[in-house]
Protein backbone atom coordinates (compact mmCIF):
# COMPACT_ATOMS: atom_id res chain seq x y z
CA UNK A 1 0.00 0.00 0.00
CA UNK A 2 1.48 3.51 -0.71
CA UNK A 3 1.18 5.92 1.55
CA UNK A 4 2.17 8.80 -0.59
CA UNK A 5 -1.10 11.37 -0.42
CA UNK A 6 -0.13 12.51 -4.18
CA UNK A 7 -0.40 8.86 -5.71
CA UNK A 8 -3.31 7.83 -7.70
CA UNK A 9 -3.91 11.05 -9.76
CA UNK A 10 -4.48 13.81 -6.81
CA UNK A 11 -3.18 17.12 -8.09
CA UNK A 12 -4.92 18.67 -5.42
CA UNK A 13 -1.27 18.69 -3.69
CA UNK A 14 0.24 20.68 -6.86
CA UNK A 15 0.04 24.75 -6.81
CA UNK A 16 -1.77 26.33 -9.74
CA UNK A 17 -0.11 27.62 -12.65
CA UNK A 18 -0.05 32.04 -12.25
CA UNK A 19 -0.89 32.47 -15.86
CA UNK A 20 -3.77 29.47 -16.69
CA UNK A 21 -4.44 27.86 -13.13
CA UNK A 22 -4.22 24.38 -14.36
CA UNK A 23 -1.72 22.06 -11.44
CA UNK A 24 1.95 22.92 -12.15
CA UNK A 25 4.12 19.49 -10.96
CA UNK A 26 7.76 21.31 -12.30
CA UNK A 27 9.00 24.70 -12.72
CA UNK A 28 12.32 26.11 -14.23
CA UNK A 29 14.18 29.17 -14.17
CA UNK A 30 15.39 29.28 -18.01
CA UNK A 31 17.32 33.09 -17.72
CA UNK A 32 17.10 35.97 -15.21
CA UNK A 33 13.64 37.00 -16.71
CA UNK A 34 12.56 34.07 -18.18
CA UNK A 35 11.15 30.71 -16.74
CA UNK A 36 8.11 27.80 -17.46
CA UNK A 37 5.93 25.65 -15.77
CA UNK A 38 4.96 21.83 -16.96
CA UNK A 39 2.91 20.09 -17.90
CA UNK A 40 0.99 23.18 -19.42
CA UNK A 41 4.25 24.87 -20.59
CA UNK A 42 3.51 28.24 -19.97
CA UNK A 43 5.45 30.89 -19.82
CA UNK A 44 6.11 32.42 -16.02
CA UNK A 45 9.11 35.33 -14.73
CA UNK A 46 10.97 33.60 -12.33
CA UNK A 47 10.05 35.80 -9.49
CA UNK A 48 6.36 34.15 -9.83
CA UNK A 49 8.42 31.08 -9.82
CA UNK A 50 8.83 31.27 -6.22
CA UNK A 51 5.93 31.89 -4.86
CA UNK A 52 4.53 28.57 -6.31
CA UNK A 53 6.39 26.78 -3.95
CA UNK A 54 5.59 28.65 -0.76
Amino acid sequence: MDSDPTAGGDSSALPDCPRCGKPVAFSAATGPYTGSVSPCGCSVPPDLLADLWD
